[in-house]
């Protein structure tokens, strides 16, 4: 436990204090998006669709943060280790390797902790939004372990272990983001947009976040959702564990 403690606690100074294009991407972009959109662009809105409006657009804005932090950061960060060959060094370890990428999901999921919480105190302190403590932390295990199938999402991405596709790999939460409904209102996109956008995880963990925050009834579909994703997608990384060793997802 103690050589656990002191990995995951180097690797988060390594990927996040040393790392300001975290602060940029993944925590200042989602506040400065939520700030425009509630402050700024929404003028002349009538009041009661305000309030609303701020609660919905915060819930979206924490699932974006969580989106760029559990796919861009963590096929960047796994390149990284690649091509500075510090995975290399984690071979040769006398450390068990499942340690190194558990803690390295430990730190991941701290990183969207930080993004949650920042979002969370700028929603209550800016724009009076309605979040007693209860309530927050809820929001906070249920954006945690809903994030999970993105981070896997991200070891996938990393796999390819080239930086080109990688980048156009990771491209896709901008896409995902608009589908999902956390730009703009669901409701705007064509029905059968609609449809597709209502199948992503990201509309899921938005959804059960939603109703928490408005005292609703989760609704099973989107834990539903959450499961089936990680289950396929824990399938698909176990299947492609063994690809690289025939050079089947490497393109280098």
């Amino acid at each position: 436990m103690p050589s656990f403690i002191y990995q995951a606690k180097m690797n988060f100074v390594r990927i996040v204090l040393r790392n300001k294009k975290f602060f940029i991407f993944d925590l200042a972009l989602p506040v400065i998006f939520y700030l425009l959109y509630t402050k700024i662009l929404s003028s002349g809105m009538p009041a009661n669709q305000m309030a609303a409006w701020k609660v919905d657009y915060l819930v979206s804005m924490m699932v974006f943060s969580c989106l760029l932090g559990s796919i861009i950061t963590v096929s960047n960060t796994f390149l990284e280790d690649h091509t500075s060959e510090f995975d290399l060094l984690v071979d040769i370890s006398p450390l068990p390797k499942i340690q190194y990428y558990a803690s390295l999901v430990v730190v991941f999921l701290t990183l969207n902790l930080i993004s949650v919480v920042t979002l969370s105190l700028v929603g209550i302190f800016v724009n009076n939004v309605n979040l007693p403590i209860p309530k927050l932390i809820l929001v906070v295990i249920s954006s945690l372990l809903g994030t999970l199938p993105l981070i896997i999402i991200g070891i996938l991405i990393s796999k390819f272990k080239n930086p080109s596709i990688i980048n156009l790999l990771n491209g896709m939460v901008f896409p995902v983001a608009m589908i999902s409904g956390l730009w703009w209102p669901l409701s705007t996109l064509p029905s059968w947009l609609q449809t597709v956008g209502k199948m992503l995880p990201t509309y899921a963990i938005s959804e059960i976040n939603k109703s928490i925050i408005q005292n609703q009834t989760i609704q099973l579909s989107n834990i539903f959702n959450l499961v089936s994703w990680l289950f396929i997608l824990i399938i698909i990384t176990l299947a492609t564990t063994k690809l690289p060793q025939h050079g089947e997802l490497q393109s280098e």
